[in-house]
């Protein structure tokens, strides 16, 4: 045998992605905290998930690491036992991870939905479902993991007596499961921004922004093509490109839950390509969504008709947007308290010999 096939590693599938998203994926969750805190906003359960989301997505970058330091992506007859099985119990390790990580983003995502259109009821009641069947499938993919062998270390030390899952099977019904779920997620906000009243290229960036998870489908079909390889193989720690692909999944998941919460920065650096608000009149008071045209009638075509904010009295109780950053989405879409729009109307009085004669 050649030094060269000796030596022959498909560790750079691992390497390359997780150097790159160890870099991209806690800067683009940093950003979105900032811009959640810069002007008086709050972190809502969202962030923390999201957050939650990052530490495993490290953790399962720095696992396919410490797997490839012994020996993972080299042909598995070039190893030791020793390291042979330290590689694969990292690689069982970072399923645990993987699967904890994308389902958690999952319902960043949701909780972020009902953190927009939570007054919209059965909206809210189908974020809630959705959340609750993605947890309870986080928890049992989880614990499939784990307990994938009889005993539990035959996972990843082969020349224990026992019996272990189809991987490859659970594997496909994993992948099912997670592209359906994204397809889910991708389509159910869009009737939400379609009736909105905003200005055309408004609505399109805005769904835009809540299409942005189509990436994280495509990653997800990419590596439905390579699990069969893998699933199937004798030389289980050189054929690892759907580990690579894995990696490139969960990151690009995080990646899409947070852009949307970049633009305050975008608006911050470059103010002419995405100006936070158009005008002064039209920055202070917000687009209107459907359920907005309906709980408030047009007003009066007499120029001495305007629209104020008022107190709760004679006032008419309307969903507001969030005041404290004008340049996120959030702030065209919800709030958390309401506001009330009360409509004044100003009348000029003429005197005549007659009598009065209101105008």
């Amino acid at each position: 045998m050649s030094a060269a096939t000796l030596n022959e590693s498909n560790a750079h599938l691992i390497y390359v992605p997780t150097g790159v998203f160890l870099i991209a994926c806690p800067l683009l969750v940093a950003i979105r905290f900032w811009s959640r805190t810069r002007k008086g906003g709050h972190v809502g359960a969202d962030d923390y998930t999201v957050l939650a989301a990052l530490v495993c997505a490290l953790a399962s970058g720095g696992l396919m690491i410490a797997a490839c330091v012994y020996g993972y992506g080299r042909h598995l007859k070039d190893l030791s036992p020793e390291d042979r099985m330290q590689a694969l119990k990292y690689f069982w390790l970072c399923q645990i991870t993987y699967k904890s990580c994308i389902n958690l983003t999952k319902a960043s995502i949701l909780l972020l939905y009902l953190r927009i259109f939570g007054n919209v009821k059965w909206f809210r009641w189908l974020c809630i479902v959705l959340t609750t069947i993605v947890a309870i499938y986080c928890v049992a993919s989880v614990t499939i993991t784990i307990f994938q062998c009889t005993p539990v270390p035959r996972a990843y030390d082969k020349t224990l007596d026992g019996t272990c899952i189809n991987n490859g099977q659970f594997w496909f019904a994993n992948s099912g499961f997670s592209i359906a779920t994204d397809l889910i997620i991708l389509c159910i906000p869009l009737p939400m921004v379609y009736v909105l009243q905003l200005p055309r290229a408004q609505k399109f960036a805005l769904i835009a922004v809540f299409t942005l998870g189509v990436f994280v489908v495509i990653t997800s079909c990419l590596r439905v093509t390579t699990i069969n390889v893998q699933a199937t193989t004798n030389d289980q720690t050189y054929e690892i490109a759907s580990t690579m692909w894995t990696v490139i999944e969960m990151n690009v998941a995080i990646v899409c839950a947070c852009l949307p919460q970049i633009r305050p920065l975008i608006v911050m650096l470059f103010p002419r390509l995405m100006p936070a608000s158009h005008s002064r009149d039209r920055s202070e008071r917000p687009p209107n969504s459907d359920s907005l045209a309906k709980s408030v009638s047009s007003p009066a075509k007499s120029d001495y008709s305007h629209w104020t904010v008022g107190d709760r009295q004679d006032s008419i109780a309307m969903g507001a947007v969030r005041k404290p950053d004008r340049s996120s989405e959030e702030y065209i879409l919800s709030e958390d308290r309401t506001m009330y729009i009360q409509k004044t109307v100003r009348y000029s009085v003429e005197y005549s010999k007659d009598g009065l004669n209101p105008v």
